[in-house]
């Protein structure tokens, strides 16, 4: 059975290419290490439009660095702790905020050393936060480990947010929130879900759209120091983890203890990564992925086709309005891995050979003056 997908571009199209990181940067925007064993996230915790970070510390405590600068140029003042009612909770504090009553200020649930989550709500405003304690292990949530590094992310895409949980043995924890957006009810304890498997020691999550497809990809620190990456080619409802890889696209070691976090924080669209770590510095990957600018140019439409596609073997495409002879052609793995597959004229047509790539997901590149275009090329097994 073949497939054949056709694609209509304007001269340029919006798209990610390969992604990438650069860096670290060690305390940026004015960000001052705390002393040892951070676990940083940021928000906009004022409803200012700029993301703020709050950072666990070793000792229990939450220390807060308010963004005084802006969207685009971030620069943090000087740092306190326990801001608006958040308090020591007892031993290496991992805080996670979400809106979690659906009321539109963000909520705050502390992991610390032990077994144990505090949930603090939000009885402020979106604008003037002021946390309010409200129980231990809420809404059904059972089993944790020590060291607990919660995150929430909507998973299943049923729009209520589900909760992950690293702990001290490098495991990682599913809750699903079997409840309603504004009520959650959590579900029995999952580990290593959805393929998210062991990741040595102290493992502590974060979740972010990495190649842009519209399901969470995953980031988890772990005690060694790396990032260790779990890319979901599953579905936004049902997600599935491929196997690991360490310290992709650029992402380098940090020493040890990494904790990583997401936010885009010069505001170019691109997801960058901080890292808490032992030390107490923050270690900032910034998110240097080409993405080209959606221009159109004139009304003229190319049609593009690439079939078949899932590909076992040979790719072939061909096209009315572009000399694909005058454009570069490149395969890219979702890894960012430049693949040794050349292009070959026959005919009319222009053929890849996929033969010997693994199976999985690939991006091919055309670039020309008038393209810089990329599409998501599948290598089956099956021999379609």
């Amino acid at each position: 059975m073949k497939r054949v997908i056709s694609i209509f571009l304007t001269a340029f199209t919006l798209t990610s290419f390969p992604q990438s990181f650069t860096g670290p940067t060690i305390n940026p925007f004015d960000l001052e290490s705390t002393g040892g064993f951070n676990n940083p996230v940021l928000v906009d915790i004022d409803n200012d439009n700029d993301y703020d970070c709050f950072n666990g510390l070793i000792t229990g405590y939450t220390s807060f660095f308010e963004n005084t600068g802006t969207a685009g140029f971030p620069d943090f003042a000087d740092w306190y702790i326990n801001p608006f009612g958040i308090f020591d909770a007892g031993n290496n504090a991992q805080p996670a905020f979400e809106d979690i009553d659906n009321d539109n200020d963000l909520d705050v649930y502390v992991g610390e050393a032990g077994f144990t989550i505090y949930f603090l709500r939000n009885t402020g405003t979106v604008s003037s936060p002021n946390f309010t304690f409200i129980s231990t292990n809420p809404d059904g949530i059972t089993g944790l480990g020590s060291n607990v590094s919660p995150v929430f992310v909507d998973i299943d895409d049923d729009n209520d947010f589900d909760l992950f949980t690293g702990e001290t043995n490098g495991t990682i924890s599913f809750y699903r929130n079997i409840g309603t957006v504004s009520n959650p009810q959590f579900g029995n304890e999952v580990t290593t879900p959805f393929g998210l498997t062991d990741v040595g020691s102290r493992s502590s999550p974060s979740f972010c759209d990495i190649d842009l497809d519209e399901d969470f990809d995953a980031f988890i620190g772990n005690e060694a120091g790396n990032i260790i990456f779990f890319l979901n080619s599953g579905s936004k409802t049902n997600p599935a983890f491929d196997p690991p890889v360490t310290n992709p696209f650029g992402l380098s070691d940090v020493g040890s203890f990494s904790s990583p976090t997401f936010a885009d924080i010069n505001n170019d669209g691109k997801e960058d990564l901080f890292v808490g770590t032992e030390t107490g510095s923050f270690y900032y990957f910034r998110n240097t992925t080409i993405v080209s600018v959606e221009e159109e140019q004139n009304s003229n439409f190319v049609e593009l086709k690439a079939y078949p596609n899932p590909v076992n073997g040979i790719l072939n495409l061909s096209t009315k309005n572009v000399d694909l002879d005058r454009a570069e052609l490149f395969v890219y793995s979702i890894l960012g891995e430049k693949m040794n597959i050349s292009p070959v004229r026959i005919g009319s047509l222009i053929t890849m050979d996929f033969s010997n790539v693994s199976t999985g997901i690939y991006l091919l590149i055309i670039k020309s003056e008038l393209i810089n275009y990329s599409t998501k090329i599948i290598k089956s097994g099956n021999g379609f």
